[in-house]
């Protein structure tokens, strides 16, 4: 397994995170990069900002002319790397499309401002939670080789999961479950079906349904078996 997969794995915080992560890109050539990521339960094809947009190496005036230029429509790359699940390189992309009057003129606006050429590395989360990798301002020594591009997309595949781990750790501090959550959440890891935790209970089929969907809510899952995992893994319920 590559180091850097072992270092995101053991990263402790966000702050660790977004900092190992443009040490990681610079070293194969990229002096600038950035992330976006959307908010869970919003399908889409080009993923809207969770937060302020991390980004390293981009001057703010670069930065502030992208999120104002319309750029989760105007911005052909983010949809393409999303839609085929792979790096995609930035001219290419633009090659490859018949862009329309106004995307033409948001390309103009990057290359106005020489942001230069670099790739999209797509990445997915849980319940929607999709995003995005952009690495720049690459040095004659860039790597830009299929295997290399591979790596770095895992790379930014497994911190985007790990922004996910953090971003769920907070909601729920947040939000946390209450008493009775709690109890239906520990049935529910103890393999137990609605109808037995509602007898157990001494509550209602439809009022477990209720809890779940609460449950479901603040811990960012989907499912059963990911609510207990995740309650587990936040110590909210015994093992």
């Amino acid at each position: 397994m590559p180091a850097i997969m072992d270092k995101i794995l053991r990263s402790k915080s966000l702050p660790e995170l977004l900092k190992l992560m443009p040490a990681y890109f610079k070293v194969r050539g990229f002096a600038a990069c950035f992330y976006f990521s959307a908010a869970p339960g919003s399908r889409g094809n080009a993923p809207r900002a969770l937060m302020e947009p991390v980004h390293h190496g981009l001057s703010r005036e670069v930065v502030e002319a992208y999120l104002s230029a319309n750029f989760q429509r105007l911005d052909i790359v983010p949809r393409t790397a999303m839609a085929l699940g792979i790096p995609v390189r930035w001219t290419e992309a633009w090659a490859s499309v018949d862009a329309t009057p106004e995307e033409r003129g948001f390309l103009q606006l990057m290359r106005d401002l020489e942001i230069g050429d670099g790739f999209t590395l797509p990445c997915y989360g849980p319940n929607g939670r999709d995003g995005y990798v952009g690495i720049g301002r690459m040095t004659e020594h860039a790597l830009t080789d299929t295997d290399a591009l591979r790596e770095m997309n895992l790379a930014a595949q497994a911190a985007h999961l790990r922004i996910c781990e953090f971003k769920a750790g907070d909601q729920a501090d947040d939000r946390p479950l209450s008493g009775r959550e709690r109890e239906v959440l520990d049935w529910v890891a103890r393999g137990k079906s609605n109808s037995v935790i509602a007898d157990i209970l001494g509550i209602s089929v439809g009022t477990v349904d209720t809890y779940l969907r609460r449950i479901y809510d603040k811990l960012d899952v989907t499912d059963r078996t990911s609510a207990a995992v995740r309650g587990i893994g936040m110590g909210l319920i015994a093992a």
